[in-house]
């Protein structure tokens, strides 16, 4: 009789967040591959954030074109927005090409930092996760910085297996 009442006591004594991380119990993600092993695939800001900013740094003297950046995010994607990022990583950021050979030529590497917003978002659901995110693009020569507002969705097929990032969309 103790036992049961001092589990039930426990139980309605939750911290905040802990409900979230209630739902998460079940997920059995696989691990992402390095760079990525570190993310928690169950946790869905733990992978929208990684993802944008790995898709969002770029590297002109390395990568050819902003393509390249996405490409190196895909392992965070789901298939089909994997496969979209051929074709439309280009004009996801306002980044242009000009500006590209620019950074190339002066060797100038851009270090993406992305924060989720607080403000209104649709419901999160066990495979579904929305948010509009801040993403602040920063070169590291003397250039200024370039802030993106960016919206991003998150889904699973069901609560037991990992988040994958499902659509981005820039807003300029």
């Amino acid at each position: 009789m103790v036992v049961l009442l001092s589990a039930a006591v426990l139980e309605g004594c939750a911290q905040p967040g802990q409900s979230e991380n209630n739902a998460e119990r079940n997920c059995r993600a696989a691990q992402f591959v390095p760079p990525f092993e570190h993310l928690d695939g169950c946790s869905p800001s733990q992978v929208v954030l990684a993802a944008m900013q790995t898709a969002f740094t770029y590297r002109p003297g390395q990568q050819a074109d902003q393509g390249a950046a996405f490409q190196s995010a895909t392992p965070l994607m789901d298939s089909a927005l994997a496969a979209r990022m051929d074709t439309t990583a280009h004009i996801l950021a306002p980044i242009t090409g000009q500006q590209w050979q620019r950074w190339r030529d002066l060797d100038v590497s851009v270090v993406a930092t992305a924060r989720l917003g607080a403000d209104d978002h649709p419901p999160d659901t066990d495979v579904t996760f929305a948010r509009v995110a801040a993403v602040i693009l920063q070169p590291d020569n003397r250039d200024p910085s370039v802030l993106l507002t960016v919206f991003v969705r998150a889904a699973r097929p069901d609560s037991s297996v990992g988040w994958r990032v499902s659509a981005l969309e820039v807003r300029t």
